[in-house]
């Protein structure tokens, strides 16, 4: 009989989903950028910076899915920022591998029910057996309670990512009590998905 051991095995990759928290994870992306600049002035490819999250991960990993639940303003309050964010979900769309949902504000201009949706987006992923994690894009700390839902009875793998700077958001706490994964997104990795916004991006 060969008993000889296999040393080279190549471990499998696991499956990830990706969860944004559309406007939180955009204007934090301020807090990498130069002086005088902002997220005003560039469009992110979610597609792409979900590539560069994913590669931060410390085993083998491919994206499954990504979600984007962004508030829409109400055109008569806003139109120039809600023809901004609708320009954004046909960009980001182009990636096959990314679902926008877009949550109309008020017309007094507070974004209503995206929290909730969050919530529900992460709680639906979580319980999503095909995949073996699933990273949340927020530094929102009303997403706490349905993180530790996810990991506490879902007994769900959840990692965090967010921008250097973006202090004080929510945080994972596993089984174990110990704290888990947050991927700190740095202006490298902005630019690296960026796209200056006096391209032509809409659809």
């Amino acid at each position: 009989m060969n008993t000889t051991a296999i040393t080279n095995v190549t471990p499998l990759a696991e499956n990830i989903g990706l969860l944004y928290d559309g406007w939180n994870f955009l204007r934090g992306a301020d807090t990498v950028l130069g002086f005088g600049d902002n997220i005003d002035n560039h469009v992110l490819h979610l597609g792409r910076i979900s590539d560069q999250i994913t590669g931060k991960r410390n085993r083998p990993s491919r994206i499954s899915r990504i979600t984007v639940v962004i508030g829409l303003h109400h055109p008569q309050h806003n139109p120039g920022a809600r023809a901004i964010t609708e320009q954004y979900i046909r960009y980001w769309q182009r990636d096959s591998r990314i679902t926008a949902i877009g949550m109309e504000n008020s017309i007094h201009g507070p974004e209503k029910g995206v929290d909730m949706e969050l919530g529900m987006q992460l709680l639906e992923m979580s319980g999503d057996r095909s995949l073996d994690a699933v990273v949340l894009c927020s530094a929102d700390r009303d997403m706490q309670p349905a993180i530790d839902r996810a990991v506490r009875i879902r007994g769900a793998h959840i990692e965090l990512a967010r921008w250097q700077g973006q202090r004080g958001g929510p945080q994972v706490t596993l089984p174990s009590s110990k704290k888990g994964w947050c991927h700190w997104l740095e202006p490298e990795q902005f630019y690296r998905c960026a796209t200056p916004r006096n391209h032509q991006l809409a659809a």
